[in-house]
């Protein structure tokens, strides 16, 4: 299942569980560079990225410990 990914900035610490398990699920390796999501730490937040190779699988959202990432169902409109 394909997810809408919200972000957070503001709420990221720069944990980078995201990338890790992200690069774990895809690429076997605990890897931030292998990751598609990308977390750009600034000053009093981050900036979150996703690669074109991002699937919206949400797995990044579910790791995430601080709130930063939020996973939405998408509604499909028939």
């Amino acid at each position: 299942m394909k997810y809408e990914l919200r972000t957070y900035p503001l709420r990221c610490v720069g944990c980078l569980n995201c990338q890790l398990i992200c690069s774990f699920l895809f690429e076997k390796a605990f890897n931030i560079f292998k990751a598609r999501i990308v977390i750009d730490r600034l000053d009093g937040g981050s900036k979150i990225g996703f690669s074109d190779k991002c699937t919206r699988c949400g797995s990044c959202a579910d790791y995430c410990l601080y709130g930063a990432l939020e996973k939405v169902e998408e509604v499909s409109i028939q």
